[in-house]
């Protein structure tokens, strides 16, 4: 595999912590002798040691292994708070009480869903805000709902299906009763989930990014851009040249990056400090002085650019892509 940024390997968790990677070939012997291994609590470090950007050919099967690490009685830190928001809240949080202010002028009703997600609603609801600011400043119809059952992710990943299963069955559901023709996403995990995993769904799923247009104000600055494995890994190839094309209609200059995961994509849980070591190396990719700002389309990618640009004190400033547009 060639090296997208010399002298790192592709594969982020690899590249820090190799002593507990694993790799395809491996990920596929354990699961053909999956009925005949069983798994103890000191696996964890290695059977964890993902961050689910999509890079390797195995991902569904990695999440097999840690499903059967959790049937076999394993447990892992964390988990019964997890369990616990999941029952009370449908929510990775002890809440699912949304922090953000929504613009005024948002239809009650529309045949169209704006589906936020937990983390952009509760951790991070500005850069939310900018998002429902740029959909109403393009004229788009569509509502939001007042509380979202969380789509699963964290739960999947964590090998804890039958809480996912049920948060595919509620929002399933919940879509169909209200007869919801298309939803939009603004977190990749969820469009993933809902576009390929809920059967039965009678909308459309669609991502926010089908929805940028260049800026009417000319902009003038440079930007560096976090493009997103979770959808150029998983089949929407062409994702990164299309935001590109935007900025650089809106009148930006858009400084190549390298492609690299910023660690995010599992969320701030599970193994922090294999998030921690990718976060910490993407920042230094971002650390030059021919860029103003760095900026990303997906939630989980924001959260991990505002919090660790700021923590590296990295020269450009993180500004999500809706504001950069507005």
């Amino acid at each position: 595999m060639k090296e997208r940024i010399k002298g790192r390997k592709n594969y982020p968790t690899d590249e820090v912590d190799p002593e507990n990677f694993l790799s395809d070939e491996t990920v596929r012997d354990f699961i053909r002798k999956k009925d005949r291994i069983q798994f103890k609590a000191d696996d964890y470090d290695k059977l964890y040691n993902c961050v689910h950007c999509g890079e390797c050919g195995t991902e569904n099967e990695r999440i097999l292994l840690k499903q059967k690490y959790i049937e076999e009685g394993n447990t892992f830190k964390g988990i019964n708070e997890m369990i616990e928001c999941f029952e009370n809240y449908r929510s990775p949080y002890p809440t699912n009480k949304m922090r953000i202010n929504p613009p005024k002028g948002i239809p009650n009703k529309s045949d169209t869903l704006f589906f936020m997600g937990c983390l952009s609603t509760i951790r991070i609801p500005h850069y939310t805000e900018h998002a429902l600011q740029y959909l109403m400043q393009q004229e788009i119809d569509f509502t939001i709902l007042e509380t979202e059952i969380c789509c699963g992710w964290h739960l999947k990943i964590s090998g804890l299906i039958n809480e996912f299963e049920t948060c595919i069955k509620e929002n399933r559901e919940l879509f169909n009763a209200k007869k919801f023709k298309e939803i939009i996403c603004l977190c990749p995990a969820c469009y993933h989930l809902f576009k390929n995993e809920m059967e039965g769904l009678n909308a459309e799923v669609r991502y926010i990014s089908d929805y940028l247009k260049p800026s009417i104000v000319h902009k003038t600055s440079r930007v560096g851009i976090q493009h997103l494995c979770q959808l150029m890994n998983r089949g929407e190839a062409g994702i990164d040249k299309h935001v590109n094309n935007t900025l650089k209609k809106s009148g930006y200059k858009v400084v190549d990056i390298p492609h690299w995961c910023c660690g995010g994509g599992s969320g701030w849980m599970g193994r922090t400090d294999i998030i921690e070591g990718i976060a910490r190396k993407r920042m230094s990719d971002f650390d030059r002085d021919d860029l103003d700002y760095i900026t990303t389309y997906c939630p989980s990618c924001w959260w991990i650019l505002r919090r660790f640009s700021k923590q590296c004190k990295i020269h450009p400033s993180a500004i999500d892509l809706f504001e950069l547009l507005l």
